[in-house]
């Protein structure tokens, strides 16, 4: 009886500050919708994602995923949300495997050498940031650049070993070429919002490695006959 008494007693002014609360919620409401489908209108007609308002995106924190090796001394898979592609991505997101190269060099630093100056030709704003050669004798590059949504970071690992003969006609000749596998992966992502869905770049990495496989001249493993070649 008690509570019914105090919630009959309720002051209209009350009642006036919850319908002003209730109307700026709806409103909130309205907007939030209205800027999600103006996003999604935006990108469907082709619009460049950088040129739409920030209140349709919201972005990552730059350095949310590692680069380099991980502990088994490989390049690291893609993370799922991320524009990427890796030779390392097996058994994920089809989109987001790569196969390896094929570098057919004297040495293993004339790959290394080819590999970088193939990389400034298709890529003239990369920015080679770190390079070693691990214990096992393989040798890590890494490369900075614009991308479509913010800076992506490229990744090679030319391995100290060759190819090896996989018992098909393919490999003939080709038993010794040094393996080179690679990561491409956009360093921030970007999110519609409210639906958190993430921005894509529309397979730029991909295009971008194969870019860079054309300028050096070099094989996918696997593609070393001239039918598959362009199989791309």
């Amino acid at each position: 009886m008690r509570a019914t008494a105090r919630a009959s007693s309720a002051s209209s002014s009350d009642e006036v500050f919850a319908d002003a609360a209730n109307g700026t919620r709806d409103d909130a409401r309205r907007d939030s919708r209205r800027a999600a489908i103006g996003g999604l209108i935006l990108t469907a007609a082709g619009f460049s994602p950088s040129a739409l308002s920030d209140r349709a995106f919201a972005a990552t924190m730059p350095d949310s995923e590692p680069t380099g090796l991980d502990p088994r001394g490989r390049l690291r898979r893609c993370p799922a949300t991320f524009n990427c592609v890796s030779t390392s991505s097996i058994g994920g997101a089809p989109e987001q495997f790569a196969t390896a190269w094929t570098a057919p060099t004297a040495t293993l630093r004339d790959a290394v050498n080819q590999l970088s100056a193939a990389v400034e030709r298709a890529v003239p704003d990369a920015k080679k940031v770190e390079a070693f050669t691990t214990r096992g004798g393989d040798e890590y590059l890494r490369f900075e650049m614009r991308g479509k949504l913010g800076v992506d970071a490229v990744e090679f690992l030319v391995k100290n070993e060759g190819v090896g003969d996989r018992g098909w006609e393919g490999d003939a000749g080709t038993e010794k070429d040094w393996l080179v596998t690679f990561r491409s992966l956009a360093t921030t992502v970007k999110y519609v919002y409210p639906f958190m869905t993430p921005v894509s770049d529309f397979g730029e990495q991909k295009k971008r490695m194969e870019r860079i496989r054309r300028e050096v001249e070099w094989r996918r493993v696997g593609c070393e006959l001239e039918e598959c070649e362009n199989d791309f």
